[in-house]
């Protein structure tokens, strides 16, 4: 990857979004036409279509929202391509320079980019005000200027005041792995094989906020990211531990957990101390990836599947904090814990013990606990049907236990859930054509469970005789 290959896809680019753009003019006025062939062909087919270049975004779940002032770290001319992968419209405010530049300038300025200078800082946010109220995100690297990727370098205050004056939040997201690719200054690749992370964050509402706290919110928000875990690391990690179970589990472990995004939301959401209770917890991915990521929460672990709870007590191995037993959600006694989870697994019940198993979970959660239950979605069209028909498929290969797939969508599971707990919220949890749905829930502190629970299990019996 090297300056040339970003002005063949740039020429590229221009060749694809020019007629398009041409033949939408009359009801396009805003360019978005272009934007979108902009984003397919410079921030998705460029970056892919590099052999042993890989891209994971995570957090894309948080930009139906928007539309936002998008503010990133910045270290690369990479940066500007993985932005505009984001699953957004954007436009990017850029110093004159960039429109000065040879064929890239050109791009940017029939895509309709932002010139922003001295000289146009009014115009400038007369656009940034326009574009939002269409619904569009507009995209500012906060620090001014590319740094060395060491350091997040003290932000500008222009995205902060845009936001104040257009009343729109912020969307801290965190870039990291450009920096050792494309570094400041080099027209070429300094390595063969690299990973990048796009990490979106929470947003950040102004409910009131300064300039000056906005600023170092977004600041400690994206430091703290990059200081944090890389899910290629995580995923290594992982199939390490499944090493011992075989390779077939091995590599199934390290493609699950580095292409399901279920797994890094719930690092993100979940309480870092005190009990975790994960039910149908399969191979235990989850209790083993966050135990890679650097939590050091509890995990009891349940499924119906001997074979499966058999591979997760490998990979726990002699971590006393990871614990996996073989039982049934539906009738073993489930132990009260701050944190629980069901993933990929109420679809596979009839409605009316779904509502069963709904209740017992929320009765696990301790007061001031959490409840995660993530399950396909409805509504989404092709990705729904695909879903559905995925997991059928499953079944009848014996690869997951039920009497068939009886999916519900987010809003029956999120009114189930809702009859036990508080604070329920949905939000999608897919990835390319899977449609799933993640929702979540809180029991108030004051609130004590509806159901007699015994303990969490000693956590030094952890990978004992199974029960159940």
């Amino acid at each position: 990857m090297n300056l040339v290959v970003f002005g063949i896809f740039t020429v590229l680019t221009l060749l694809v979004a020019v007629p398009l753009q041409v033949i939408a003019l009359p009801w396009d006025p805003d360019r978005q036409v272009a934007a979108r062939a902009a984003r397919a062909v410079w921030g998705v087919v460029m970056i892919r279509a590099q052999p042993f270049w890989r891209l994971i975004i995570t957090g894309a779940e948080r930009v139906g929202a928007g539309p936002w002032i998008v503010i990133a770290n910045h270290q690369s001319m990479l940066d500007i391509p993985l932005l505009l992968a984001l699953p957004v419209p954007v436009r990017v405010v850029a110093r004159p320079g960039v429109f000065r530049m040879p064929v890239f300038g050109h791009m940017a300025r029939f895509g309709r980019h932002i010139r922003l200078d001295a000289e146009s800082v009014e115009e400038g946010l007369a656009l940034c005000k326009h574009y939002l109220e269409k619904g569009t995100s507009i995209v500012l690297f906060p620090e001014g200027q590319r740094g060395d990727g060491l350091a997040l370098g003290a932000f500008q205050r222009g995205a902060f005041e845009l936001a104040l004056r257009t009343g729109a939040s912020i969307l801290p997201v965190a870039i990291s792995g450009t920096a050792t690719a494309l570094p400041k200054g080099s027209a070429w690749a300094r390595v063969p094989v690299a990973r990048f992370h796009v990490q979106i964050l929470p947003p950040i509402l102004l409910d009131g906020r300064s300039r000056r706290r906005l600023a170092s919110d977004a600041h400690a928000a994206i430091a703290a990211a990059l200081a944090g875990p890389r899910p290629w690391d995580i995923a290594h990690a992982v199939a390490e531990r499944y090493r011992p179970a075989g390779r077939f589990r091995m590599g199934f472990a390290a493609g699950k957990v580095t292409f399901d995004p279920i797994f890094w939301s719930l690092w993100e959401r979940l309480p870092r101390a005190g009990r975790l209770l994960d039910v149908g917890a399969g191979e235990g991915l989850l209790g083993v990836y966050l135990r890679a990521a650097g939590s050091p929460v509890a995990v009891h672990g349940v499924d119906v599947d001997p074979a499966r709870i058999a591979a997760a007590r490998v990979a726990a191995g002699a971590d006393p904090g990871l614990s996996f037993t073989v039982a049934d959600g539906e009738d073993v006694a489930l132990p009260e814990a701050e944190a629980v989870t069901c993933i990929d697994v109420l679809h596979y019940l009839p409605s009316a013990r779904q509502d069963a198993l709904i209740a017992r979970l929320c009765a696990a959660v301790a007061p001031g606990g959490v409840l995660y239950v993530r399950d396909p979605e409805v509504g989404r069209g092709f990705a729904s049907w695909w879903t559905a028909t995925t997991e059928r498929l499953f079944v009848a290969l014996g690869r997951h236990r039920g009497g068939g797939v009886h999916v519900r969508g987010g809003a029956a599971l999120a009114a189930a859930i809702g009859r036990h707990l508080a604070d329920v919220r949905i939000e999608r949890s897919g990835t390319g054509p899977f449609a799933n749905v993640l929702v979540s829930a809180r029991r108030p502190v004051a609130s004590a469970p509806t159901l007699d629970l015994p303990p969490l299990p000693s956590i030094g019996a952890a990978n004992g005789p199974a029960s159940g």
